[in-house]
């Protein structure tokens, strides 16, 4: 019995191996295509048109540009995104980590193959034309694509898939960051506000190991930040690092409130179109940036700068408040884009803040602000997006400050609980037992007991191929489910959709034979099979109907199984057991 179960330990482990590398791969090329993507945005709206960039204004502070066109350019940004995302795929606007989120937690990581390019190239044209956000958002849902793409290639149950995104997630990160290990822990620790996935750890793991070497292979070696090397802080600046902790808490709250009170108060209630709408958060960007370009895209130099302590104090706080301002602007109004990087430049704002005046108030303080806005990043993005691991061990990575790890674990856990329940992720939930998901994992267990035989329903309505689609329309009006079978000779040759035949009504095309529209690829079954595995099944075509076949050679029809067929078994299992 041992030996049975070592084998199946060992099958397991060569699976989640493979599976884990090929995401790694796929996941790492993304974020080298979207990376390159947006840097050649951000040259062609900034650098070209605008005469602007981060470092150029570095170098020479007194820098002419054509700020005038800041706002227009920001705007076409934002228009440019909204069309994108409102026209084509509208799950790919906003930050992008919820979206995923709510695919973990309510379709077991299925995510349509159409998000990956749109998300890339909505994100790319919002980051590189100046919008304030960031680029963890857009690759960990465009690696997620990608992972669930691969998913459905390698016909993984929805468990697996739901596995392989989690991998995704960890995998864009870990390779863009260059942080692997806090990648890993970022996707397993996303989804709740105070739990985590842990059998998700070891393949995230690996694929994002496997992804950081792919892109660093084309994109180099370099940390993300420099960070000149200090001695470790002594033991007597721990409560300092508390302190800042509780400021990062409170402050969190704050940024949190504003970002969503922005969108849901304003944004939400402008009487124009949705694609639009980013383009006015985008004016608005666009025109603090006028004054403030500092704020635009990611941010990442100045975040250096203040980690070199190379800003004034009230420079320092002026973008605490524009970065907020423009982050909400941005985002609020649906533009495209991650919070990954605000939350960074916000929290090492307000880190050098605090050290500054630390050494204004208390000049024999030994800790440096360089130490203090490491440790903000970490802490501000703990109480924010409620990820107290993966921010320690992820900003150590990308600081390469490991001499920081016992002062961030302070302030981040602190700022972790003081924030409470509000969390910059609006998808997650509390634990894995508010989790869709895992609330299906229950229901299949039940499931796993019966057949699909005893609840299958044969008296059902099926279609010739060739029937009009006028006429199958008003067959079907009356009848409770709207995915119907299409036989010919007894034998399912695919499926139509209601909600897609009524979109078909016009002249042109109510005499339409439905063999034209109908779907070859729907899901079936066969009648000894468990009821487990037909709603696996349905979850993952996205249908609440699944055909039952003799057999998958034959094909033969014998009858249908709803979700209410499936809803009516547990409803009454449960009126038994009470």
């Amino acid at each position: 019995m041992h030996e049975i179960h070592d084998f199946e330990a060992l099958l397991k482990l060569e699976k989640w191996a493979l599976y884990s590398a090929l995401v790694g791969i796929v996941a790492g090329m993304g974020a080298v295509a979207f990376d390159l993507l947006t840097s050649a945005c951000e040259t062609f709206f900034l650098r070209i048109l605008v005469n602007y960039s981060h470092e150029m204004l570095i170098e020479n502070p007194s820098l002419e540009f054509r700020w005038y066109l800041l706002p227009f350019i920001t705007g076409v940004g934002g228009l440019l995104s909204g069309l994108l995302v409102y026209g084509l795929a509208p799950e790919a606007g906003g930050h992008g980590v919820n979206a995923v989120i709510r695919s973990l937690h309510q379709l077991s990581g299925l995510i349509h193959r159409k998000v990956v390019l749109v998300k890339m190239l909505a994100s790319a044209i919002t980051i590189g034309s100046g919008g304030s956000a960031g680029k963890l958002g857009p690759v960990a849902q465009v690696s997620a694509g990608l992972s669930s793409w691969l998913a459905h290639m390698l016909r993984a149950i929805p468990y697996d898939r739901r596995i392989m995104v989690m991998c995704g997630v960890a995998s864009g990160i870990g390779a863009m960051f260059r942080a692997p290990l806090g990648a890993a822990f970022f996707a397993i620790e996303v989804l709740y506000r105070r739990d985590f996935e842990s059998e998700a750890l070891i393949p995230a793991i690996i694929s994002s190991i496997v992804a950081y070497t792919v892109y660093i292979l084309f994109m180099g070696t370099e940390s993300a930040f420099y960070v000149p090397r200090h001695e470790m802080p002594s033991v007597y600046n721990f409560p300092l690092y508390a302190l800042l902790g509780v400021v990062t808490g409170f402050v969190a709250i704050l940024y949190v409130r504003l970002f969503y009170g922005m969108r849901n108060l304003i944004f939400k209630n402008i009487p124009a179109p949705k694609a639009l709408i980013p383009m006015i958060g985008g004016i608005l960007t666009g025109i603090v940036g006028i004054f403030y370009p500092h704020i635009l895209g990611t941010g990442y130099e100045w975040i250096e700068l203040a980690i070199l302590g190379r800003l004034s104090l009230d420079f320092m706080l002026i973008l605490i408040l524009t970065k907020m301002l423009t982050t909400s602007l941005t985002l609020g109004s649906g533009g495209s884009g991650g919070v990954f990087a605000p939350l960074l430049f916000i929290g090492a704002m307000i880190g050098g803040t605090f050290g500054a005046l630390l050494q204004g108030f208390i000049p024999g303080t030994t800790s440096s602000i360089s130490h203090f806005a490491i440790v903000g990043m970490a802490s501000f993005f703990a109480a924010a997006a409620k990820v107290p691991l993966a921010s320690i061990v992820m900003i150590v990575e990308m600081t390469r400050g490991y001499e920081m790890l016992v002062p961030t674990i302070i302030a981040s856990v602190l700022a972790y609980v003081i924030s409470g329940e509000l969390t910059i992720y609006e998808s997650q939930v509390l634990s894995k037992e508010r989790s869709p998901f895992h609330t299906h994992l229950l229901i299949k267990r039940v499931l796993r007991h019966y057949k699909v035989e005893s609840v299958m329903t044969t008296n059902y309505v099926a279609f010739k191929p060739y029937e009009r689609v006028i006429d199958v329309i008003m067959k079907s009006i009356k009848v409770p489910y709207g995915v119907f079978p299409v036989i010919q000779g007894g034998r399912l040759v695919g499926a139509v959709i209601y909600g897609d035949l009524i979109k078909l009504i016009s002249k042109e095309t109510r005499m339409m034979p439905i063999v034209k529209v109908m779907k070859k690829n729907v899901p079936i079954i066969c009648p000894n099979e468990t009821l487990d595995k037909a709603l696996d099944e349905m979850l993952s075509y996205g249908m609440n109907v699944v055909m039952v076949v003799d057999s998958i050679s034959n094909m033969k029809l014998m009858g249908i199984v709803t979700r209410s067929n499936i809803m009516e078994l547990l409803w009454r299992r449960s009126r038994r057991a009470s």
